[in-house]
């Protein structure tokens, strides 16, 4: 198996507005725009179709808005639900400082019906590719009547059930669902979010190896945690890695940690798996390395569009310092 499925539940239409400075409550003039279709689980199969991973980018589009994809890069790579209403709108300005302010429309309920379809799709091609993994990535929108979110057991169930692993980012109730189902193998949690998974506040890159672990007793294979200027780690339940590398510049933060989880999942799969389907020891720091990497590259660009590596960072891994004190605090939320 070396394919990739991706799946995004509430895909966006993004316009990133550059600006020399921004200021609130004022008018701004913008000196470029781009506007493209974007979402965690597409910038995720764009940058592994980039790498020459055979992807499958599951995309459920409202009716109205078909035509936008005709903007999109590799449309080729995309396998599309069309569903009831509109597609949502985020809207991001960066100023030349690297400061980055999003707006993010709530993701558009769905009909019990659309999702049922968006599932079958998924599965369909994981089938189809005889995937790895499927990604699903992204706000998960509540069901249409109910005010639920989406319930991805049928789903999770099938997949497992076929030996592909599920990977899972995503934030909020639904992270918090999931990583205790037993359904999923892998998630990429950011510091905050892993410190709202445990309940307390993370202060070293120790409490986040902790955490992580935590997690691993819960049924989590891979805990790929991302620490922003404090790099990533890499946690199984016999290993565990940190990795660290140096943009050039920061620019855009956008998109940073949808680079991270394909440099992670592209070179996992190229290095080969353990005889328990969980990727080896000895790939964890290569996979790492390369998800830190693609991260840093990801910052240095204006929008969550990668067109080449060639500019990707040099990355180190290595044991991870317990005591060494993380730069950005983390926030609990409630």
């Amino acid at each position: 198996m070396t394919a990739v499925v991706t799946l995004t539940p509430a895909p966006v239409l993004d316009r990133t507005y550059l600006v020399d400075s921004f200021a609130e409550g004022k008018v701004n003039r913008s000196y470029e725009l781009h506007e493209y279709m974007s979402g965690k689980g597409l910038n995720v199969a764009r940058t592994l179709h980039l790498a020459r991973v055979t992807v499958a980018g599951i995309l459920p589009i409202g009716r109205e808005d078909e035509h936008l994809l005709f903007r999109t890069p590799y449309p080729h790579i995309l396998r599309i639900v069309p569903i009831a209403g509109r597609v949502r709108v985020n809207t991001t300005v960066v100023d030349r400082g690297g400061r980055t302010t999003n707006i993010n429309q709530t993701a558009i309920p769905m009909s019990a019906a659309d999702w049922s379809r968006v599932c079958d799709l998924a599965l369909e091609q994981v089938e189809e590719t005889d995937a790895d993994w499927l990604v699903v990535s992204g706000v998960h929108p509540q069901e249409a009547g109910n005010g639920e979110h989406l319930d991805m057991t049928r789903l999770f169930e099938a997949i497992r059930a076929r030996g592909t692993r599920v990977a899972l980012d995503t934030s909020g109730p639904p992270l918090e669902r999931w990583v205790n189902s037993g359904l999923v193998n892998l998630i990429k949690p950011n510091a905050d979010e892993l410190a709202n998974l445990v309940g307390h506040n993370l202060h070293t890159v120790g409490d986040a190896l902790e955490a992580g672990r935590e997690l691993n007793g819960r049924g989590i294979e891979i805990a790929l945690v991302s620490l922003g200027v404090d790099g990533a780690l890499a946690i199984t339940d016999d290993a565990a890695h940190w990795g660290r590398a140096v943009a050039t510049e920061v620019v855009n933060t956008t998109g940073a940690g949808d680079a991270t989880l394909a440099g992670f999942l592209a070179h996992s799969i190229v290095a080969g798996t353990g005889g328990d389907g969980v990727p080896a020891d000895l790939t964890l720091p290569d996979a790492l390395g390369y998800a830190c990497s693609w991260g840093a590259l990801a910052v240095s660009l204006p929008t969550t569009l990668i067109s080449s590596f060639d500019a990707a960072p040099v990355p180190t891994v290595s044991a991870p310092e317990l005591d060494r004190p993380l730069r950005e605090p983390t926030h609990l939320i409630g």
